[in-house]
């Protein structure tokens, strides 16, 4: 499946700005939004209590 992705350091209370950030590219590039988006935490607190070390990515489809 194409997707636009960005990874960010930050968790799930960051994720807006980054969805924006996405959606503007999306336009930009006169893409097509194709299904569901995804967010994954890569680093949470399964590894670390330190919130700033924390990494998020986030996928959407795209056509």
């Amino acid at each position: 499946t194409l997707c636009v992705s960005i990874r960010f350091r930050g968790g799930h209370m960051e994720a807006a700005e980054q969805y924006e950030k996405l959606m503007d590219y999306v336009e930009e590039h006169k893409l097509k939004v194709n299904g569901f988006s995804r967010e994954i935490t890569m680093i949470d607190y399964g590894l670390t209590n330190d919130t700033e070390k924390f990494v998020t990515e986030i996928s959407i489809p795209v056509t």
